[in-house]
């Protein structure tokens, strides 16, 4: 009978341990929490997210890259599909697909708290493997989920540095490009 019940532990903890989220299991949304936002990754720029019940929908964009985020929500975790367009050339964008997904945190940075999101982002079918996927959520901002190249989108702002966050009245720095390379 000792070896049935060590037989049906280990198979009920390997039924745990292989869900569809790969290990990854949802926690509580810390308080003051929401996904609705917009985001500014460092690696994929800003990011306009908006969650209706579970369902997530969100777009990004950074210089040539855009690309848009479908998902499901639960507790702190975000686990999505991500389709992004690179206009390399003009009129030959290049179309890659993958997964990924956001667990929800807040730091304290100072006195002041940090919303962000951190995750992974994977190829195809894998949610991860590709890379970090980091955005820190920008105060003041209404999110737009329009297509890119439609639509306002709340406004200007930018990052503060200082401050671990977004303020409306800060624009981000343009980047300086040398005229002589075009």
């Amino acid at each position: 009978m000792g070896m049935r019940r060590f037989v049906i532990v280990m198979v009920g903890l390997l039924a745990l341990g292989c869900g569809g989220t790969m290990g990854r299991s949802a926690g509580a949304m810390p308080p003051g929490g929401s996904f609705t936002g917009v985001w500014f990754s460092g690696q994929y720029g800003e990011m306009h997210i908006i969650q209706n019940g579970a369902a997530i929908q969100g777009r990004f964009v950074k210089d040539e890259r855009k690309g848009t985020i479908i998902g499901e929500a639960e507790g702190d975790l975000i686990e999505f599909e991500w389709v992004e367009k690179k206009a390399m050339v003009a009129n030959r964008p290049n179309e890659s697909r993958g997964r990924g997904y956001f667990r929800y945190v807040i730091k304290m940075n100072g006195e002041r708290e940090e919303h962000r999101l951190e995750g992974e982002w994977g190829i195809d079918d894998d949610s991860s493997g590709g890379g970090p996927w980091t955005a820190y959520k920008m105060r003041n901002r209404e999110p737009d989920v329009a297509p890119q190249g439609g639509g306002g989108g709340g406004g200007g702002g930018g990052y503060d540095d200082d401050e671990g966050g977004y303020d409306d009245d800060e624009e981000p720095e343009e980047e300086e490009v040398d005229e002589d390379l075009f």
